[in-house]
């Protein structure tokens, strides 16, 4: 069973609306997934409770039972594990790094999030675990976007290829319980998401560690 986990130390980056995006495309590409969510405000539980499929599914728990969780869900012979973080919580973001084979790291083309980033690499390399950018929620054609581009090429950690345009779409989807590729298929949002997908799966399929 692969695993990845959606972190970042400021809030508003996208993380949960990355992870059950990201969790649709891959069960559509074939993978039996399931969301755990270990953010004290369930909001990738809520989009599960209104969801009409069963697929993803979504487990509820506390970051310190996330490998008891994960050993459950290798029982049930799930092949992707996807891990919904909380903001600002330093020692369950190490915890949670620790136990998975991939960061991604939604960075925002702003100024708040681009100075939170230092954070989030210091818990990766920590962790030794490894790590990527993914910028997220991006507005259309926005001079910024080459910028932050810029700023995270200074780590050395991979940054994704695509990125994710902040469209109305993904809030009308989540919305009803689903994901872009499900409420407008061939949509741009939609594929961005896919193009993320296929790029976080080579990612975790490198056996080197990034770091």
């Amino acid at each position: 069973m692969q695993t990845m986990a959606f972190l970042a130390q400021k809030g508003g980056g996208g993380k949960t609306t990355l992870a059950v995006h990201t969790a649709v495309a891959a069960v559509e590409a074939g993978e039996a997934v399931v969301v755990i969510d270990t953010d004290p405000q369930k909001s990738a539980t809520v989009w599960s409770d209104i969801r009409p499929q069963e697929a993803p599914f979504v487990a509820t728990a506390a970051a310190a039972d996330l490998g008891r969780v994960l050993d459950a869900a290798k029982q049930e012979r799930m092949t992707l594990a996807i891990v919904d973080t909380a903001p600002h919580a330093a020692p369950d973001a190490g915890r949670i790094a620790r136990a998975v084979d991939l960061v991604v790291i939604p960075v925002r083309p702003s100024a708040f999030d681009i100075a939170a980033v230092g954070s989030a690499v210091d818990i990766v390399r920590a962790a030794g675990v490894q790590a990527v950018f993914v910028l997220s929620a991006c507005p259309f054609r926005s001079r910024e976007i080459a910028e932050t581009r810029a700023v995270l090429a200074e780590y050395g950690l991979p940054v994704a290829p695509v990125e994710i345009v902040d469209r109305r779409a993904f809030a009308r989807a989540v919305a009803t319980g689903r994901a872009v590729t499900e409420f407008e298929g061939d949509g741009k949002a939609a594929g961005e998401i896919r193009a993320l997908w296929a790029w976080l799966k080579e990612q975790m399929e490198q056996k080197e560690v990034v770091l």
